[in-house]
């Protein structure tokens, strides 16, 4: 009986601290890196799910900006970083699908393992307000009349901008030179002054300069409206394109061998937050969408988007840079 006594004890002993630091997760500020600059819709979603998961866990979720290279810098840093939860990255379609396609970087998506879902992103074709076509079939028809004359902007080689563009000219059949820029903000800037032809851009991003009149939304590239900017169209609505549907997401990451009970733990705060109906409407009013979902179909959304891009990229004939 002693012996079996001194058995337990010691089982016990060794249980305990792993107990404990489960139940401790977090017990220090965690970092959330985002890839883009201040106020591009993956900084804006980061933001709100950190403030929710700060509530949720007791501990600060601090957002970092680390910018450049279509995304890579940033997302290389978290995959690179120390795999105990407390360095995640704000993931898009951007950094994570479409980038690794066309880009080499420093990090392989599989370097990467999700955290959960925060958010669907719908994109908006924008111009000056005093660009000449008033619908996006005008738009169309004048790219179709003089393709050279025209640009678009994105927010770097390798966003879901750039691409929802190069989707958006493939399936109606026209042309326009790609601009880069580092990060959204900059390339709006130049759009809404006339430097830059069009681009599409976030919701969250669009709908102030939309509602002061320096821009012209013509629709949004979801298959329906948004509820962030129900009074802008789908492609379908105003123009010859149809089926059009291309939205973001976005999620939080973590290096891969990053404990499980540690991303679970994040991932069951997040799920709490974004069910709850005040969080709904407080993404709305950001222009992007609550996406709750368990690991397992986080997995699942993140594969089929990487099949979706690459056969995209393989169709368009997009190299790799």
């Amino acid at each position: 009986m002693t012996l079996r006594f001194a058995s337990l004890a010691a089982a016990l002993c060794i249980l305990a601290p792993q107990a404990h630091a489960t139940q401790a997760y977090p017990d220090k500020p965690v970092r959330i890196i985002v890839p883009w600059t201040p106020g591009q819709a993956t900084d804006v979603a980061a933001r709100a799910a950190g403030e929710k998961l700060a509530a949720a866990l007791g501990q600060p979720f601090i957002v970092e900006n680390r910018a450049g290279a279509g995304g890579t810098i940033g997302a290389t840093a978290v995959a690179k970083s120390e795999a105990d939860g407390y360095t995640l990255l704000a993931g898009s379609s951007g950094s994570v699908t479409v980038n690794p396609l066309l880009m080499k970087s420093g990090f392989s998506p599989s370097d990467l393992e999700p955290a959960g879902l925060v958010a669907k992103v719908p994109y908006v074709l924008v111009t000056s307000s005093d660009f000449p076509a008033k619908t996006a079939q005008e738009l169309i028809d004048l790219l179709r009349k003089s393709p050279e004359k025209y640009t678009f902007a994105s927010s770097g080689n390798g966003s879901i901008g750039h691409l929802t563009a190069e989707v958006f000219m493939d399936s109606a059949g026209i042309k326009a030179q790609h601009i880069p820029y580092k990060g959204s903000a900059a390339a709006l800037t130049d759009v809404l002054s006339g430097q830059v032809s069009f681009m599409w851009d976030s919701v969250a991003s669009v709908a102030p300069h939309v509602k002061s009149g320096r821009a012209r939304a013509y629709a949004v590239s979801s298959a329906q409206r948004s509820a962030s900017m129900p009074d802008v169209p789908v492609l379908a609505e105003v123009s010859e394109i149809k089926g059009f549907d291309m939205v973001a997401w976005v999620g939080l990451m973590a290096p891969k061998g990053t404990p499980e009970d540690r991303l679970e733990r994040i991932n069951q705060a997040l799920l709490e937050s974004l069910r709850a109906s005040d969080v709904a409407k407080q993404f709305v009013t950001l222009g992007i969408d609550p996406y709750p979902a368990s690991r397992q179909e986080a997995r699942k959304v993140l594969a089929a988007e990487n099949q979706r891009v690459s056969e995209m990229i393989q169709r368009l004939g997009i190299t790799p840079q």
